[in-house]
């Protein structure tokens, strides 16, 4: 038996705990859980259509190379929150519990282990490809933030006053004490 035969029947359900359990590490699970709309929850969908395409990947054992486009989708998300690097990618290592738990009632245990041994390297490789894409996002992230700063488009976006408008406010105070010490 292989491990894509054992898992077919309880496909389903395992994705659905993997994309709940991700789902979870969000603080407004449960509309990411309950909204469908890919318009109205882009993460909850994203997140869905990721895990669902890594499952396949890693069940069907296809080429870990397929595996970059659903990861990043996933990660560039990820990437861009308050998660530290090692929570942006633990998503990927939900599934070997995940699978365990399921696979737990089945009685040929020596059968189970030993596909289990297919499973857990192809899921530990794709969660150093996980790292890889993290550590893109993040580098590219910081190069955004830099170029910014040295633009000077920062100033409008970081929450403080361009140079224009501190100089005429700095102007207008600089007025208002001239007026007030020529009324003494």
């Amino acid at each position: 038996m292989s491990i894509e035969t054992l898992l077919a029947l309880k496909k389903k359900v395992i994705v659905q705990k993997w994309i709940d359990r991700v789902l979870d590490t969000y603080g407004s699970s449960e509309f990411f859980k309950k909204q469908k709309n890919p318009f109205a929850n882009p993460i909850g969908s994203t997140v869905s259509d990721g895990l669902q395409k890594l499952f396949t990947i890693l069940v069907e054992e296809r080429e870990l190379s397929e595996a970059v486009k659903p990861l990043e989708d996933i990660i560039k998300i990820r990437a861009v929150q308050e998660f530290t690097p090692s929570a942006a990618i633990s998503f990927v290592y939900f599934i070997k519990d995940i699978v365990r738990e399921e696979l737990a009632k089945e009685k040929n245990r020596e059968e189970v282990l030993s596909l289990l041994s297919v499973l857990d390297p192809r899921t530990d490789k794709i969660a150093l490809m996980a790292f890889d894409i993290y550590m893109d996002c993040r580098e590219r992230l910081h190069q955004i933030r830099v170029n910014e700063v040295l633009s000077g488009r920062s100033a409008l976006t970081d929450g403080t006053k361009c140079a224009s408008a501190m100089l005429k406010r700095d102007q207008a105070e600089l007025a208002d004490n001239n007026q007030n010490n020529r009324l003494i």
